[in-house]
């Protein structure tokens, strides 16, 4: 697996009577971002706040990114999630200097890294 530079988190505020279906709909964004060439990770994780959702995404490139937004899944998402927020989704975008793993993630110790 390619380690990722760029770093995508959404924090998804929905409706809180149809978070079911926004789920359902960030569920197929994710599964088909998760295909795509370039995307490393892509996760749907919920929140302690009803309709709240964040989406954690991975890139190798600001290319790769791009191109999720000409996917079929991405404009599918894009149509039909409006109705289902109760407000804008706030969205940042981190570019990575360099990615470290730890040698011993069990907890990982500082000491232990890279």
């Amino acid at each position: 697996m390619s380690d990722p530079e760029l770093i995508l988190v959404a924090d998804v505020h929905g409706l809180v009577g149809r978070g079911a279906e926004l789920r359902a709909l960030l569920t197929e964004l994710a599964d088909g971002a998760n295909d795509e060439p370039g995307c490393v990770s892509f996760w749907v994780l919920g929140a302690d706040d009803p309709g709240e959702l964040v989406l954690l995404s991975s890139w190798t490139s600001e290319g790769a990114l791009r191109a999720h937004y000409d996917t079929a899944h991405y404009r599918r998402y894009h149509d039909h999630v409006g109705p289902l927020l109760a407000r804008p989704s706030d969205v940042v975008v981190h570019r990575l200097a360099a990615t470290v793993h730890a040698r011993d993630p069990n907890p990982p110790d500082p000491g232990e890294l890279g």
